[in-house]
């Protein structure tokens, strides 16, 4: 069987990876990118000895999704963990709130209200299934529970500099999947996430999975015994027969290739991601911070993250580098902005953490991803996607279908070897 895999993310390494162990298939992946890792693929500059991210990523000493395929790898021990800072900037200070300890130490808020907000996260933490909390709009629970000025203080600039518009349709289900998973410790991979994708392909493609970097999927066509697929590749379309296809493209990109009707649902709806990166001669968050929310109003971005106050900057040639998030629809304005035109932009912000920051600053990069952020309504499990597409051997496996979290490594390795079993019960059967 000809299996082909629209897309290089990790998601896509695993299933290439679980199809591979059938040695009457031919699997190939078809991405567009230079390299392997989706959301997670980086770029080396040449004085550094480690890879990094476009896109800021970590994990979760409660991935077992991700420690269970590094383990079939045989690639566990490069998994690395460490404990970092996290802070809240408000009102011109940064406050450390990673622990029930430092929540409440944190004296913009009452200590009522500290200790609501404390027991609700708690209660978040132990609870086993968040999917049970999607009836329920986040934002009138949180301030029914821990608060107004909790809500006002902590949660409402967040909610809104990420969802804007959306802010108060977001269900509690996805509040839950950010706070009950996540760990002091967080886990990076030695050499960086490029450096483990690149190691998968060559693992898949010993294994006899054809790898096509470089090459577009452009329109997929049903044909009476399977699939066209037209790839555009080294400036030529050609046209590729295949028994069956997996998509691991989010639902605007998968539309673009192929009408079905389920790829037209009203609630899959999401937001791009708009990250910058700044190389610096110096570091920005001088107190050891490596994760700072900005709860300060009006902003131009959500989070400022320091890469080098988790992994040493020994490995990127003594250079800080700080990540700068932001989350908004693909076709908004701003969206569209160069690297130059949002730099001028965030500058006098920037200056006030730093009034050196000119000085400091080597290189700013712009990276953008049109779909990044899922939008998990009310009800949302009503309207998720299913492995199974209305045409029998095209199958679709995505962040999207991950909820109630919302991306992620873990999660798209998850749902990916979840897929394969759906695949070989469904071919073996047939």
């Amino acid at each position: 069987m000809k299996i082909a895999i629209i897309g290089a993310g990790f998601g896509a390494l695993a299933a290439a990876f679980d199809l591979s162990k059938s040695l009457d298939d031919e699997i190939e992946i078809i991405d567009p990118g230079s390299s392997a890792g989706g959301l997670a693929a980086g770029f080396e500059q040449e004085h550094w000895d480690w890879s990094l991210e476009e896109h800021y990523h970590h994990a979760f000493d409660t991935d077992k999704a991700l420690k269970k395929f590094l383990e079939d790898l045989d690639l566990r021990q490069q998994l690395v963990y460490k404990r970092v800072k996290s802070s809240t900037l408000y009102h011109g200070k940064m406050h450390q709130i990673d622990s029930p300890i430092s929540l409440l130490k944190f004296k913009e808020i009452s200590l009522w209200s500290r200790i609501r907000t404390g027991a609700v996260l708690a209660f978040l933490k132990i609870l086993p299934n968040g999917i049970v909390l999607e009836n329920f709009k986040a934002g009138q629970f949180l301030r029914a529970t821990m608060g107004q000025e909790s809500w006002r203080v902590i949660w409402e600039p967040l909610f809104v500099s990420k969802f804007g518009r959306f802010s108060e349709e977001v269900n509690l289900s996805w509040f839950w999947a950010r706070v009950n998973p996540r760990t002091a410790a967080l886990g990076y991979f030695e050499g960086g996430w490029k450096h483990l994708a690149d190691l998968i392909v060559k693992k898949l493609q010993k294994a006899g999975v054809k790898v096509s970097l470089s090459s577009q999927v452009l329109k997929i066509t049903k044909v009476a015994d399977g699939f066209m697929l037209n790839i555009k590749q080294n400036d030529q379309e050609i046209n590729r027969s295949y028994d069956l296809v997996i998509s691991t493209l989010s639902s605007p990109v998968f539309a673009k290739l192929i009408d079905l009707p389920e790829l037209k649902k009203e609630k899959l709806l999401g937001l791009g991601a708009m990250t910058m990166l700044l190389r610096l001669k110096k570091k920005l968050l001088k107190d050891g911070t490596y994760w700072l929310n900005v709860n300060e109003k009006n902003w131009p971005f959500v989070a400022i993250v320091e890469h080098d106050n988790y992994i040493s900057s020994a490995h990127y040639g003594g250079e800080s580098l700080v990540y700068l998030g932001r989350y908004l629809p693909s076709t908004d304005r701003e969206y569209q902005k160069t690297s130059a035109e949002l730099l001028a932009d965030y500058r006098p912000f920037l200056q006030k953490i730093d009034p050196d920051f000119d000085q400091n600053l080597i290189e700013a990069k712009l990276y953008k991803a049109p779909f990044a952020q899922p939008i998990s309504f009310v009800g949302q499990s009503k309207f998720l996607p299913s492995f199974k597409t209305s045409l029998p051997g095209l199958y679709w496996v995505c962040m999207q279908h991950v909820y109630p979290f919302d991306r992620g490594i873990n999660h798209a390795i998850a749902k990916a070897r979840q897929l394969v079993k759906h695949v070989r019960i469904d071919t073996s059967s047939s």
